[in-house]
């Protein structure tokens, strides 16, 4: 089955980039987020992301998206949301940014329901060494802006 998922990622990938040229990535990327940084009341001090997004200069996109957040329950115990997401829409103002919107599910790793059909907007900022930031809008939830310390991310 991982084989599996992983031929269609690469398989979606590759359509991504070969369909929607102008602004295409896919990266998998370790951060870490603010102080006083929660979702839902958990409290987040890191998250994990990779995508493979493929944004056309009309604005629409294709690709997924998958964001962990690294959280800390009431017990002290690590709570790993997941963020699993379609883009659908998307634009790169500058050459070092691009925001893409879509879907996801949300998965609060604590047993409940996943909860789908979650708006998202993520603007992924790089500089100069392959890193930068990751802004991440769940919701009506707007988490800080993640800083890359592990990994890198390309903007095409």
């Amino acid at each position: 089955m991982k084989l599996k998922l992983h031929v269609l990622l690469a398989a979606l990938s590759f359509a991504a980039l070969v369909l929607l040229p102008p602004a295409a990535f896919a990266q998998e990327t370790c951060v870490t987020v603010g102080a006083d940084t929660t979702f839902k009341g958990l409290p987040i001090n890191g998250l994990q992301s990779g995508y493979g997004i493929g944004i056309a200069s009309t604005g629409s996109a294709l690709g997924q998206f998958c964001t962990v957040l690294l959280g800390i329950n009431s017990m002290g115990l690590q709570q790993n949301i997941i963020i699993e997401g379609v883009a659908t829409s998307g634009s790169q103002p500058a050459g070092n940014i691009a925001t893409f919107s879509g879907t996801c599910t949300v998965n609060m790793g604590d047993g409940s329901p996943p909860l789908p059909g979650v708006p998202f907007t993520a603007t992924i900022t790089t500089n100069a060494f392959d890193q930068g930031t990751i802004g991440l809008i769940l919701g009506d939830t707007t988490l800080p802006a993640a800083t890359i310390n592990q990994g890198s991310m390309t903007i095409q």
